[in-house]
């Protein structure tokens, strides 16, 4: 059975992907998982691949989406980041960061490249 909470992350992370597409990304996979952790979305722009988290928020109780990635959450990003990359040897790589806040009509998608 999947909670609320699992349904609401998956819409934005459905959204975050229809977003990054439009912009001309191609999307690789999504909910990548290792032990570490997990990656919400893998993208490539060009030759480069995006290892992009999604935050998103039904209101500003607490704080904007993008300032719920910590440092601890970037660096688990990375690590699952390298171990994704280590069947893409030579090729670059970066972090991104989509925010959605879902309180206004559309939804606000700001996207925090390089992060």
């Amino acid at each position: 059975m999947v909670d609320a909470r699992r349904t609401f992350g998956n819409a934005a992370e459905r959204d975050a992907a229809a977003f990054l597409v439009a912009k001309g990304f191609d999307i690789v996979d999504v909910q990548y998982r290792h032990r570490f952790g997990e990656i919400d979305i893998i993208a490539k722009e060009g030759e480069e691949f995006v290892m992009v988290e999604v935050k998103a928020r039904h209101d500003h109780e607490f704080g904007y989406p993008e300032e719920s990635v910590t440092k601890s959450k970037l660096r688990k990003i990375a690590i699952v980041g390298d171990h994704f990359m280590s069947d893409h040897r030579g090729s670059e790589w970066r972090i991104d960061v989509i925010a959605i806040e879902y309180d206004q009509t559309p939804p606000r998608i700001t996207h925090i490249v390089g992060v």
